[in-house]
């Protein structure tokens, strides 16, 4: 049977990503959960989607000013504009990457009607206008053609707004100021452990043929206690008394075990007092309404987390090993009936 040069190319590209030791992350393993066919889109065929949907970006900004502000800079850039609403910015973003590949940069907005096109076509936003001219005509505003020549200048960093910013700082201070907060990461005096601020880890598992990875908000290693302290912001657009629901729907759960683990190899594990030694956990959760509250991680739970993870692993292993990328663990078994 001959192949296509596309089934070619996906073969090339499967087999250099099995060629190279892997490590999921909290978000490729969630990924792999929810929807094996987007993992292998992202991670294997590296299709990867560009956008960044502003409430994530403002979570992220928030992560930087509280705990790397010495890295904003390299980070991000605050843009004079104001920002496109989330669909037109990704338009515009992914023009500019086709611009960037295809070295027309001196172009302006406009004269990229063709690629506007495919990509409104490609996040399923060509039928909401009658006339290719009007989609265009949505899609090169005054603001998206200000925002397209920012771009040029921005290099590789994350564009934020004055007012997105703002908002941002305001959320630092209140978390600067709140008492739990400040006990919990230790802002303002050194609790005589050693502190990691934005620490990546990555660790073998084994008995499987992949790792894992993550890079930890907030980490403190204590020797004198034998405690290591792991703090991890979360910001939400729900109110704060909803948050444990965010832990199963999100399955931040699965991130407190990744970071559990990360933590016991990295740092325990070989030591001859290993089993004296204790991990917490601590979700520290700002809402929409600027509340805040560290949700500590019970040594209960966390065991139930740590149990129900083995689980996990089980199933990554079946889909990486099978090659397995169309449907999730258990349909992919056959198993699940109405």
């Amino acid at each position: 049977m001959i192949q296509t040069k596309e089934e070619i190319n996906v073969l090339a590209l499967e087999e250099e990503f099995y060629s190279k030791p892997f490590n999921f992350s909290y978000s490729g393993l969630n990924r792999l959960l929810f929807s094996p066919k987007l993992f292998y889109s992202h991670y294997v065929l590296q299709q990867r989607e560009e956008k960044l949907d502003s409430y994530l970006l403002e979570g992220k900004v928030i992560h930087c000013l509280l705990l790397d502000g010495d890295n904003f800079d390299r980070q991000f850039v605050v843009s004079p504009l104001s920002l496109p609403s989330d669909n037109p910015k990704l338009v515009v973003d992914r023009v500019f990457k086709y611009a960037q590949e295809t070295n027309s940069l001196d172009q302006d907005l406009r004269s990229f009607e063709s690629p506007i096109l495919d990509i409104l076509k490609e996040i399923n936003l060509h039928q909401s206008l009658k006339t290719d001219e009007q989609r265009v005509d949505k899609m090169v505003t005054d603001q998206t053609v200000s925002y397209f020549d920012f771009l040029k200048q921005k290099g590789s960093k994350d564009v934020i707004d004055t007012e997105m910013y703002n908002r941002c700082l305001e959320s630092v201070q209140i978390l600067r100021q709140n008492e739990d907060v400040v006990k919990v990461l230790d802002l303002y005096r050194n609790s005589g452990g050693t502190v990691y601020s934005e620490h990546p880890i990555q660790i073998n598992l084994p008995g499987y043929p992949f790792g894992l990875k993550g890079i930890i908000d907030n980490l403190v290693v204590n020797e004198n206690d034998k405690t290591i302290v792991i703090n991890d912001l979360k910001t939400t657009g729900k109110d704060i008394a909803s948050f444990p629901e965010s832990v199963g729907y999100y399955k931040y759960w699965i991130q407190a075990a990744i970071y559990h683990k990360l933590a016991w190899t990295n740092f325990i594990k070989g030591l001859a007092d290993a089993a004296e030694w204790n991990i917490v956990i601590t979700f520290i959760v700002i809402d929409k309404y600027n509340q805040v509250y560290p949700y500590q991680v019970s040594k209960e739970t966390l065991e139930i987390w740590l149990a129900d993870f083995e689980d996990i692993e089980d199933k990554l292993k079946y889909h990486y090993i099978n090659r397995e990328y169309k449907l999730p663990y258990e349909l992919a078994l056959g198993n699940v009936t109405l």
